[in-house]
């Protein structure tokens, strides 16, 4: 007999296929528009076009991120994630079989529109179902798999760049459309979330799935709990407007605050771009920047592990302020290092010396692990477990416009940053990091082990507190 417990866990490895997507394509876009036989078969993209080309996917699963609160509270959170999954199977599908350059941006822009879907709710639905004693392992196993598919993606890439064909840059889109179809289809036997079926009045369903995915006998209690907390505010629509309310306002800006500033961190420039950095590192040849991109992917994935562990032990406020210093000083590092050594020829940024090109390689695997354990695991879970149920969804697609839109931003300019200032996109980085860390520090309570609806009265403490004054 399959415990409670694993089937939450079961489940979560499921939904999280929706990480899984991104991760597969954040590893892999990089390399494909450095291959060879992309050029072959489209022309070589110019530095600005490149940009524009990788960055598309975030500006429509940013405006799709916001639609997706509607979805998420009108056809459910299951429902949500699975037609998220099948929109980004039909853009995947039309990346690879794309015979020019214009059907490959819409093909990435309609692989955006399910991204954003998906990816947007299933931290709520993870939340929403997993009681709270596991309720950050579980959440968390959303970037576990992003970290899977983005070791994955850098391995598909280079080993596809053998073939000499155009199968050498359609090989990954072909992956991540089958994967797309497997979140979809098995969407079909996920149970809805408990809290969205209270907020929808259907009892006796919530009870059931309460019944099926719980260990403990305390179901009735946690019921009555989730009813209370959306007695009060069941009478009205929910409305992003009042996500903004002067009751939920400071919550608010802190989860935006946070899933922005996330993007600031320029990870996602790390690893989309980690060929193009390998090379100016040292690693003048595709293959080897590309493997060296793939090594990367490996010291992701295994520095995320422990913190899958133990981020409920952890709590929330430590990953965030030390991982956030943590990279910050290797960010200096790197921009220091570029600063002194670095150089311009040809147009290209290269970085002199043997001992300055191995320092810049191993500080980018430290910041990359240092994000894995922390920001990566962390930022999303609290973001979304600070509002409360009925806002949830929507101060979820709020925050992840931000986080996408931020991105966005830093992925389009990113490869001209990169060529025009050997250093200055470090520094920029490091400033972004440890500003975020003292906003941490002075603002963020700690939610460790706590319920969300134990979270919700602790926001609403301090709120009456703070105006008591």
């Amino acid at each position: 007999m399959i415990s409670a417990t694993v089937k939450i866990y079961l489940i979560a490895v499921h939904t999280s296929i929706a990480g899984l997507l991104w991760g597969l394509d954040t590893g892999s876009i990089g390399a494909v528009t450095q291959m060879a036989q992309l050029d072959e078969s489209m022309g070589r993209l110019s530095t600005g076009t490149l940009g524009i080309y990788v960055s598309c996917i975030l500006l429509s699963a940013s405006l799709s991120s916001l639609c997706s609160g509607y979805v998420a509270d009108f056809l459910s959170r299951k429902y949500a994630i699975m037609t998220g999954g099948l929109v980004f199977s039909i853009g995947a599908v039309l990346s690879a079989s794309a015979t020019s350059y214009p059907m490959l941006f819409c093909a990435r822009l309609i692989t955006g529109v399910g991204q954003g879907q998906s990816i947007s709710v299933v931290t709520i639905y993870l939340c929403e179902l997993a009681p709270h004693k596991i309720r950050g392992t579980v959440a968390t196993m959303l970037q576990m798999l992003i970290t899977v598919g983005i070791a994955a993606g850098f391995f598909i890439t280079y080993g596809s760049s053998r073939l000499h064909n155009s199968l050498a840059w359609r090989t990954p889109f072909i992956v991540e459309a089958a994967h797309g179809i497997i979140l979809a289809f098995g969407m079909l036997f996920i149970p809805h979330s408990p809290r969205w079926l209270v907020q929808r009045g259907r009892f006796d369903e919530a009870k059931l799935v309460l019944q099926k995915y719980r260990d403990s006998a305390d179901i009735d209690e946690e019921l009555l709990s989730i009813k209370g907390s959306l007695e009060e505010e069941s009478t009205q629509q929910a409305s992003f407007s009042e996500v903004f309310a002067k009751r939920y306002i400071k919550r608010s800006i802190l989860g935006i605050f946070i899933m922005a500033f996330m993007m600031m961190s320029g990870v996602d420039t790390v690893l989309y771009y980690a060929p193009i950095l390998f090379a100016q590192a040292g690693f003048p040849s595709q293959r080897a920047s590309f493997l060296a991109s793939g090594v990367s992917g490996i010291v992701n994935l295994l520095c995320t592990i422990p913190a899958q562990v133990w981020v409920d032990k952890w709590g929330r406020k430590f990953p965030l302020i030390g991982g956030g210093i943590a990279m910050s000083i290797c960010y200096l590092g790197i921009g220091t290092l570029y600063a002194t050594y670095g150089e311009k020829i040809d147009g290209e940024v290269r970085i002199n010396g043997k001992a300055p090109q191995w320092a810049v390689i191993a500080l980018i695997y430290i910041f990359i692990g240092n994000f894995a354990w922390s920001w990566a695991v962390v930022i999303k879970v609290y973001a979304c477990e600070i509002m409360p149920t009925r806002l949830r969804a929507k101060a979820c697609a709020i925050q992840q416009l931000a986080n996408w839109m931020v991105n966005f931003t830093v992925t389009l300019t990113a490869p001209m940053f990169l060529r025009a200032s050997p250093s200055g996109p470090y520094f920029m980085f490091c400033s972004a990091t440890f500003f975020t860390s003292v906003v941490c520090y002075l603002f963020m309570p700690e939610t460790k082990e706590k319920s969300l609806e134990e979270i919700e009265e602790l926001f609403e403490k301090k709120t009456e507190f703070s105006e008591s004054f």
